[in-house]
């Protein structure tokens, strides 16, 4: 039996010029295109460092916005217990066990990571049949089958993509590189991979056509399929383009769509999708509510989605209670928890079969009564905690955000130790201590010949996290000292926590030579130059370990 296809009131939710902008997800075409033509000068002008100041804009925003819709109000708090109790306390534990247990974090991040590209697609599909259900679209269950197969394949393509050996874990907002933690792709072979994807981009295809051609039978006019019609372009300028370009147009044509870019560009596929669920979320708002404020909806909103970045965060810095530091994984696990939540909880309140969400999204309905926002009791001082440590966390991310990348990227660029050092102290106290900045602060000082401040400051990056970087830079400023055998124990450290790291492995076989370990410089060096046959220096050095008549002295 066909769903009900009674008209809305009007065909659009805000207007039309912002349902096509931002309901549809077409504001990622101008993007989309900046990235293909002028991806670099697009990353110059807003480099990654300040991504988290928009993510704090939209993405922040969208998680509160979901925390309000199920906590803010007793009936739904009541309503969706299993998820707003079991399913939290759940997480929480995954996550504070991923703080102390690596592998529990590479999992959840996992999850985190393979289930947003499932809730994105679900999110377009359910925006899809909205468009399609307010101009009075019939939609036949059959129809509506190929609807959600086609947008089934683009999920399914992208799960072959990020799970296969050779794509894996390029297409997410954030990479796991420099944490503690590892996308656990399934490594599907490459060859499965290539050929399950282009059988899936049949069948993608296929669907496309066939409930195109039943929605045209079934009466509905192009005018009515248009907005329909770019909900299903944004889904696949965010998937199936960049993987189809991916996998079959040469390495060195990629341009945009390189390996290099895809964290950048997925991260304006995530505040695209923010913004899309916001566009929605606060139409519902105002129609259960018609005397909502919406800029203080909104605000409310950043303030709960920012409140785990608050308070939480400067307890958990391992000078605290913690273990992990920011950058090395702390950030990424708050993310991946909170969005793992945030998919869990949107799946349970966001169902157009549901008659509440239906009459207001699909009829332009009003809320059948609406119980009081507040209520006495416990939840009486956890709001106001709620969004106390929200502000706070706001102010971090911002303040972090332009630490990070005047008083650390850019100043470490140019070689300004004091700026560099005043940035480490300050984001220490904003809870982002990090080994990193650290192991940077000490090969400065290395430059500058501070020797005892330069290990001195390595030594206490490892002691924060053992990294690779500064083990490195300590055993170049031991073998500096003269001190060859405590370097290649240095070296030999930076190997075991990144075996593949080319400038340890590359020092390391220096090293051994000079102390006459010509057997284990061999090893080293021809790591290296496995892993960078172009190195000059790894080059020079394998031939003298090997004895060439044409090695230089």
């Amino acid at each position: 039996m066909a769903a009900p296809s009674a008209q809305a009131s009007s065909p659009w939710l805000h207007g039309a010029f912002s349902d096509l902008t931002l309901g549809t997800g077409l504001i990622y075409l101008p993007i989309f295109l900046l990235l293909l033509f002028g991806g670099d000068t697009m990353q110059t002008a807003l480099p990654m460092g300040f991504v988290p100041i928009v993510i704090l804009m939209f993405s922040i925003p969208h998680l509160g916005a979901t925390l309000l819709r199920v906590y803010e109000r007793r009936e739904e708090r009541r309503a969706y217990a299993f998820f707003s109790i079991y399913c939290t306390i759940a997480i929480a534990g995954a996550f504070g066990l991923g703080l102390y247990w690596p592998p529990m974090g590479s999992i959840l991040i996992t999850i985190y990571l393979t289930v947003v590209p499932w809730h994105f697609t679900g999110q377009n599909y359910g925006v899809g049949l909205i468009f399609l259900r307010r101009r009075g679209v019939e939609i036949a269950p059959s129809t509506k089958r190929f609807i959600y197969l086609s947008f089934v394949t683009t999920y399914a393509i992208t799960l072959l993509a990020l799970h296969g050996k050779t794509l894996a874990g390029d297409y997410a907002p954030l990479g796991t590189e420099g944490t503690i933690y590892q996308f656990l792709a399934l490594g599907i072979p490459m060859r499965v991979q290539a050929a399950g994807i282009m059988i899936l981009f049949a069948v993608y295809l296929w669907s496309l056509f066939e409930s195109t051609v039943r929605l045209r039978r079934s009466g509905a006019a192009w005018s009515d399929l248009a907005p329909y019609g770019a909900v299903v372009l944004t889904q696949a300028l965010w998937y199936a383009v960049p993987i189809a370009v991916r996998l079959f147009v040469p390495g060195d044509m990629l341009g945009a769509f390189d390996p290099s870019n895809h964290h950048y560009m997925f991260v304006w596929v995530a505040q695209t999708h923010s913004i899309q669920y916001l566009w929605v979320t606060s139409y519902y708002v105002k129609k259960q509510d018609p005397q909502q404020n919406l800029p203080r909806h909104l605000l409310k909103a950043l303030l709960a989605g920012a409140a785990i970045y608050g308070i939480p965060l400067l307890v958990l810095t391992p000078s605290v209670l913690g273990r992990v530091p920011y950058d090395a994984g702390l950030y990424l696990m708050l993310a991946g928890a909170l969005n793992v939540h945030h998919v869990l909880m949107d799946s349970a309140i966001w169902k157009l079969r549901d008659g509440r969400i239906a009459r207001i999204l699909l009829r332009s309905g009003e809320a059948e009564g609406s119980a009081e926002p507040g209520s006495a009791g416990l939840w009486a001082w956890v709001r106001p905690a709620v969004y106390v440590s929200g502000a706070v966390g706001a102010f971090l991310m911002i303040a972090g955000t332009i630490e990070e990348e005047m008083g650390v990227a850019r100043a470490g660029a140019r070689g300004d130790l004091a700026r560099v050092e005043q940035a480490e102290r300050r984001l220490a106290w904003l809870g982002r201590e990090s080994a990193r900045i650290t192991a940077l602060v000490g090969t400065l000082r290395a430059e500058e010949g501070d020797t005892a401040g330069a290990l001195s400051a390595l030594d206490r990056s490892n002691e924060l996290l053992p990294n690779a970087l500064a083990w490195t830079n300590k055993g170049v400023v031991l073998r500096k000292q003269g001190d060859d055998r405590e370097a290649l124990a240095a070296f030999e450290e930076a190997l075991a926590i990144e075996p593949d790291y080319v400038n340890a492995l590359f020092f390391a076989g220096d090293t051994a030579l000079a102390l006459g370990m010509k057997t284990r410089a061999n090893y080293f060096l021809e790591q290296a130059a496995r892993l960078d046959p172009g190195n000059p220096d790894v080059q020079a050095a394998l031939r003298r370990s090997r004895g060439s008549p044409w090695q230089r002295r």
